[in-house]
């Protein structure tokens, strides 16, 4: 058992032992031992990956995406990054489904720091896992070893934002190699956050426009695998849980007492609040999911009500 970072000890299952994700032997290098905080659920995961620099409209696509899966009773899983990553794992939260993070750390160097509330939720409703001990950093060489864990888990791996060096690329040529159905969302022309899936797309990756799309490319990982899927009938989305203030961070509530009726540019938010752009992003976001605040297009900010 492991101690420090986010929320009580960790669980450590040894590869072999009872516990110990099954998808995973599938790695030519399979973790030998896994920390866990939080329960990993039971069912069905789909990975929804992407950019770090995901513009607002495709974060907004990814949250809608994520909490349409959960509602279908499929897992979320991603990276715990910012951008797509963070989408994916706060649709699914406002859902009040299940989700899992992969991080690229020990839980003692918990990466980003922007997202420690995310993780606290995320292990809350689901799990934070890494196959990495305590003292080890986030470094370059931890994120590849992270996106394999990401795409062994996944019945179905979905890029929906990515330039062409993309971290998510990897994970989309792990699960080519491993066999899980890939899918990628289209973006803009000439957007150069779009051509890493514009790429995976003529390469034969899936269309992915909506929930279906993933649905198909989950039931076809299970017909190729002989698996049963619980909980994949179509239901209806799930309210979100109403929001209140009492519960947000510091960082959301300095940003929410800046806003009103008339747009604010998001690096202009981040001077009067004192916060960096990480942590500014990632509040923005955990905001516009909640549904406090609005934007309204260039990352320019209203506040909701």
């Amino acid at each position: 058992m492991g101690s420090g970072g986010i929320g009580g000890p960790d669980t450590v299952f040894e590869r072999g032992t009872p516990g110990y994700p099954e998808r995973l032997l599938a790695l030519p290098d399979p973790p030998d031992r896994l920390h866990v905080r939080g329960r990993i659920p039971e069912g069905a995961m789909v990975a929804l990956v992407g950019s770090r620099a995901a513009d607002p409209q495709a974060r907004r696509f990814t949250q809608g995406l994520s909490a349409d899966l959960v509602a279908h009773g499929l897992i979320v899983v991603s990276g715990g990054a910012l951008g797509i990553d963070t989408a994916a794992h706060e649709g699914a939260l406002s859902a009040n489904g299940a989700t899992v993070a992969v991080i690229g750390s020990g839980f003692d160097h918990m990466y980003p720091p922007a997202n420690r509330d995310l993780f606290a939720r995320v292990e809350a409703s689901g799990a934070l896992v890494t196959e990495l001990e305590a003292g080890t950093p986030p470094a370059r060489w931890t994120f590849p070893r992270r996106n394999r864990i990401v795409a062994a888990l996944a019945s179905a791996v979905v890029v929906v934002h990515a330039g062409k060096d993309s971290g998510a690329l990897i994970t989309a040529r792990i699960a080519r190699d491993l066999g899980v159905p890939l899918g990628a969302v289209p973006g803009n022309a000439g957007d150069p956050h779009a051509r890493g899936c514009h790429d995976l797309l003529r390469e034969g990756a899936a269309l992915v426009e909506d929930a279906h799309d993933v649905l198909t490319l989950v039931e076809r990982c299970a017909g190729a695998r002989q698996l049963r899927l619980p909980g994949l009938a179509p239901g209806p989305r799930p309210q979100a849980k109403p929001v209140s203030h009492e519960h947000l961070t510091g960082a959301e509530k300095r940003i929410l007492d800046l806003l009103g009726p008339r747009p604010t540019h998001i690096d202009d938010i981040a001077a009067h609040a004192g916060l960096g752009p990480g942590e500014t992003s990632a509040a923005v976001l955990s905001l516009e999911v909640a549904g406090l605040v609005e934007d309204q297009g260039g990352k320019n900010f209203v506040r909701v009500g």
